[in-house]
This record gives structure tokens, sequence and C-alpha cells, in this order.
């Protein structure tokens, strides 16, 4: 029963992504997977899955986060799943509600994407809510991760 709502959960978020976002130039998501256990990697894997089945999205990810640019960035947003606890911290360039409207929308959809993937288990937290993924936001803009707004 579990793996049942695990893949209808996959055909929502899928329907979830293909509704939310516009077509236009592909937004750039790099996913910092700290996680350990096989069931978090397969919600990633969805995630992931899910996310570039909208063809709005390209997406690198690694296991630690990077100290310097990354040779397919720089991103929009930096995905920060840590090992364990209850959040996944979202980076953005600037604050959410200063961001352009085209990646407000594009941080909904993987918010909500995210929300759908681990089934309430953990939540998205990005800087409008929270100060470790602001931290993280102006670390990963001072090392050319994050690409930064202008205006």
């Amino acid at each position: 029963m579990r793996m049942r709502r695990f893949w209808v959960s996959l055909v929502g978020i899928a329907l979830i992504a293909g509704t939310v976002w516009a077509a236009g130039p592909a937004v750039k998501v790099l996913i910092v997977d700290r996680t350990q256990t096989v069931l978090e990697s397969m919600q990633l894997e969805v995630l992931a899955r899910a996310l570039l089945a909208t063809g709005d999205f390209q997406l690198a990810a690694v296991t630690e986060p990077p100290r310097g640019p990354h040779p397919r960035g720089p991103f929009q947003f930096v995905v920060i799943v840590p090992e364990r606890g209850e959040w996944v911290w979202v980076c953005t360039p600037t604050l959410p509600g200063k961001l352009p409207l085209e990646l407000r929308a594009a941080l909904q959809g993987l918010e909500e994407a995210i929300q759908r993937v681990f089934q309430g288990k953990r939540r998205p937290v990005d800087p409008g809510a929270d100060l470790y993924p602001a931290l993280w936001s102006a670390y990963f803009l001072k090392v050319g991760i994050l690409e930064g707004i202008e205006g």
C-alpha cells in the first residue's frame, strides 16, 4: 500500500509540474543530497524525474555543498536535503518575494513537488521563512553557485 501511494504521488507531482511552469528557459537547480536512507534516495529520484519530465528544469546533483563554482552552474536554486530532520532547504538568490515572476512560479512548483514527494515527512523551507537557507543562499551567491538577480 505504501509503495502504491508513492507512485500515485509521482503521477500527482508530474501533473502539478506540468501545470505550474510555463514554457521558457529551463530553471537550473542543484540538489545537494545528504540523505542516508534508501527510501529518501528513491524519493529524490522521483523528485528529479518529475522535475525533468516538465522540460522546464535542468538538474545537477552533488553529495556535499560545493566550495566553488560548479561546471554546470550557476543555478537559480539550490536544494539541500540534509541527512536527517524535517526540512529541505531551498536556497534562492534573493528573498522569494523579490524573485522575478517566472522564478517565483518555479519556486512554488518546486516546493509543492518536494512536499508531495516527501509526503509530509519533510517540508521545504526557503530564505523567506528561515535563516538557515538564507545563510546558505548568501554563501552560494558568494562562491558563484547561485546566479545573482539583476535589479
